[in-house]
């Protein structure tokens, strides 16, 4: 085994810029470069970009849209950016389980809480009355009786 030549240290850093010393040529693993430099890229030419290049629109705030429509006379129904009146949808209102909050599919008829699954549903016929009364209340559907 001796016969066979020795394997000369290479640097993995040689290609990057760094320079190895005598002391870095020792068994010791070498230190790697220092890559904490900071660069302006502001400062940097951008080959994608042309440097004579003016932009000949100038984007107009949306105060200047605004006052543009308020000087204009609009029928009542037209809408406008500083009109925020809509007619009511035409699509039902989502119903929400009173309980967890998720898409309500059923509603009890007995208490009139909405809920989402027959799990919920067992949690809602154990529930005293005072606390169907306050879930109810959540969303203004309780019954106050005098």
């Amino acid at each position: 085994m001796s016969s066979l030549p020795k394997r000369k240290k290479t640097n993995p850093f040689k290609n990057n810029g760094y320079k190895a010393t005598d002391a870095e040529d020792s068994d010791e693993f070498p230190t790697p470069p220092d890559h904490t430099v900071v660069y302006n890229l502001l400062e940097v030419e951008k080959p994608f970009k042309k440097a004579k290049y003016k932009n000949s629109k100038r984007i107009k705030p949306t105060r200047q849209h605004i006052a543009a429509e308020k000087a204009k006379e609009w029928p009542n129904d037209f809408p406008t950016f500083w009109s925020i009146a809509q007619a009511p949808s035409l699509k039902p209102n989502k119903k929400y389980c009173d309980i967890t909050g998720l898409h309500a599919f059923y509603k009890d008829p007995k208490t009139n809480l909405r809920y989402h699954n027959a799990e919920i549903y067992q949690a809602i016929q154990q529930l005293p009355p005072s606390a169907e009364q306050t879930y109810l209340s959540l969303r203004n559907a309780n019954v106050v009786l005098r």
